[in-house]
């Protein structure tokens, strides 16, 4: 009889906690639809060849940053689909920001771009990590959309078919509901 017991509390615990599990995975994918209120302000970085420059270079059009690390196993997931959007995005309005937070900068990045064959996308170095404090993220890769005024409309957790027709869309959508002109690919 215990043994029943036992067994069946067994069977509940471990359905609960695959429920979590699952629930917490889930809520990891999701666009947030609420963006965060404020502006991207002069958050600063550099070009891969050393060069500093800012948030604030790029107002005037919608920036899509994309904040990512190389050990960051999504991260490497999502470059190749990054540098497509960048490359097949036929209007000028959006920015493609692919922006690194590794510590040990533009080695360490630059070796994973040879690796994944990457040369069309714009990188930059973030080592301090400004943009994760900046942009309260949680976890990697977060991608944030901001318009023209560099205020944020939308933001992604985890890693994304960016070249995919619906994600193009949904971006599309996001800057015209902000505001912006947003014109296919």
């Amino acid at each position: 009889m215990l043994g029943k017991i036992l067994k069946s509390r067994f069977a509940i615990l471990t359905a609960v906690a695959t429920a979590a599990v699952a629930i917490l995975a889930a809520s990891l994918l999701v666009v947030e639809k609420a963006p965060r209120a404020g502006t991207a302000g002069a958050l600063g970085f550099y070009r891969l060849g050393g060069e500093f420059t800012d948030l604030k270079s790029f107002q005037g059009r919608p920036v899509l940053l994309s904040i990512w690390a190389t050990w960051c196993l999504s991260c490497r997931e999502e470059l190749p689909a990054l540098a497509r959007l960048n490359r097949e995005w036929k209007e000028p309005s959006l920015r493609v920001v692919a922006l690194s937070v590794d510590r040990d900068g533009a080695e360490v990045v630059e070796s994973l771009l040879r690796n994944l064959g990457i040369v069309d996308l714009p990188v930059f170095l973030d080592p301090a990590g400004r943009a994760v404090k900046e942009f309260s993220v949680s976890g990697l890769p977060t991608s944030i959309l901001l318009d023209r005024n560099g205020r944020e409309i939308g933001r992604w957790f985890g890693p994304r078919s960016w070249d995919a027709t619906a994600t193009r869309q949904e971006i599309i959508g996001l800057i015209a509901k902000g505001g912006n002109e947003g014109q296919k690919p």
